[in-house]
């Protein structure tokens, strides 16, 4: 797989709207960005990480990987259940009982966490169709993982197929194309279909096929500005954001939440844009500085790792 140098951009570009969209003011002043933007940066994001996810390993060490999503999951979406009952957010939990945490950890997350739920499910059907049937070729091991993906979604609640079908393209892409560069062009011109395209709240269900042209335009329109980047401090910092998106996902919602707290500072500004922009770039630089104690202290392994920074 040839190594794409936009891919580290593209994810420090989709973490801080990731950020952006989880701030509750922000997104109760403009319920209609909050919206448009939900509707390709999640499917951009799984995309990606279908893209990556690396199954030339072998069961022991895909186990670990698993096992490097599932501590950090539940734990944080334990401990967002628990904040949600006094804090707020738009999707918590209104009683802290034993069937409600097994709902939330299992079949139906809450928060942000349920992206690593989607990561999980999807790579352990990815890692085990393609290893159970590795002397076969790449379309077969490839229908087969549609199929199981397919079924899954359809007998089961532990699997959304509309979030499914991004980690699907991105193996596809991995598999099939090889370079991620290959599905997208560096032109301005993409802006265009997308701002039509995300303006249309009818558009945003993630089954059409108008999220998937809005993700490729993504693509293409964020290359074109990131092309302006030079070599130097504000490129290698984008980068580092975009090689450290896994702490930054998951402590970010710590200081979204926090984040209403910070409101009396900005009063004079209606807007809200000044709030939701300091709220980022807290967001960004607490929870890289929390991962940073996690690993001086050599207490990551809580999250499954050795160290939690890259």
């Amino acid at each position: 797989m040839k190594h794409n140098k936009d891919i580290n951009l593209f994810r420090s570009i989709l973490i801080s709207l990731v950020i952006l969209v989880h701030i509750v003011n922000f997104g109760h002043i403009y319920p209609s960005v909050k919206s448009s933007i939900l509707s390709f940066l999640m499917p951009a994001f799984i995309m990606l990480t279908g893209y990556l996810v690396n199954i030339n390993k072998s069961i022991k060490d895909f186990a670990q990987y698993i096992l490097k999503i599932w501590l950090p999951y539940m734990f944080f979406v334990i401990g967002y259940a628990i904040l949600s009952l006094h804090l707020p957010v738009s999707d918590g939990i209104k009683i802290l009982d034993t069937p409600t945490m097994l709902n939330i950890l299992f079949i139906k997350s809450i928060g942000p966490y349920w992206f690593f739920h989607v990561m999980m499910v999807c790579g352990i059907i990815y890692y085990s169709i393609f290893r159970l049937f590795h002397n076969s070729n790449t379309i077969t091991k490839y229908s087969l993982f549609a199929t199981a993906i397919i079924l899954i979604s359809f007998l089961t609640p532990f699997l959304n197929i509309k979030a499914a079908i991004y980690y699907f393209i991105g193996v596809g892409i991995k598999h099939f194309i090889g370079d991620f560069s290959l599905i997208y062009r560096k032109s301005l011109w993409p802006i265009i279909p997308f701002s039509l395209l995300i303006t249309r709240t009818d558009y945003h269900d993630w089954g059409t096929i108008s999220v998937l042209v809005c993700v490729i335009s993504f693509f293409c329109f964020s290359s074109f500005f990131i092309s302006f980047l030079k070599e130097g401090k504000v490129k290698s910092l984008l980068e580092y954001i975009g090689r450290n998106t896994f702490p930054i996902y998951v402590f970010h919602p710590i200081f979204t939440m926090l984040s209403k707290f910070l409101l009396p500072v900005f009063r004079l500004d209606s807007t809200g844009i000044i709030h939701a922009i300091s709220t980022v770039v807290i967001g960004i630089i607490g929870s890289l500085c929390m991962a940073r104690c996690l690993d001086l202290l050599h207490i990551s392994y809580l999250l499954g790792r050795k160290k939690i920074l890259r």
